[in-house]
C-alpha cells in the first residue's frame, strides 16, 4: 500500500515539476509561487510514505527518487538559464567577480550588482 502511494506521489510530482518548467519558460512568478507550495506540500507527503516503507522496497523506491531528481535538477538548470538570459535582456553583464557574500556580481551602466 504505501510503494503504490508513494508512486502516486512520484507522479504528482512529475506533473508539478512539468508545471513549474512551463512557468519558468513563461516567466510566470504566479506559477512558480503556486508550484513551489504544491512541491513543497508533496515532497512533505513523500517523506512521511518513504518511513513507514519496508526495506525490501528500497531499491525501488532509489529508483524513483534518482528520476525525480533528474527532473528537479532540470528545473534547476533551465531556471539558471532562464535568470542568465533575462540578466543579458535587461543589460546586466557579469563582472567575473563575487561579492563579499560569494554571490557572483553584475554590472549595468558602472554599477555593480549582486545577483539574488
Amino acid at each position: 500500500m504505501s510503494l503504490d502511494k508513494i508512486r502516486e506521489l512520484g507522479e504528482e510530482l512529475r506533473h508539478v515539476l512539468a508545471q513549474e518548467r512551463a512557468a519558468i519558460v513563461a516567466l510566470d512568478h504566479a506559477r512558480l509561487a503556486d508550484a513551489a507550495a504544491h512541491k513543497q506540500y508533496v515532497a512533505f507527503a513523500l517523506d512521511e510514505q518513504r518511513k513507514a516503507l519496508a526495506p525490501q522496497d528500497a531499491a525501488e523506491l532509489r529508483a524513483l527518487f534518482g528520476a525525480l531528481r533528474a527532473e528537479t535538477r532540470a528545473n534547476a538548470m533551465l531556471a539558471a538559464a532562464a535568470a542568465t538570459a533575462v540578466r543579458k535582456l535587461l543589460g546586466y553583464e557579469p563582472t567575473g567577480g563575487y561579492d563579499r557574500h560569494a554571490r557572483r556580481a553584475y554590472s549595468q551602466g558602472g554599477r555593480k550588482l549582486a545577483a539574488y
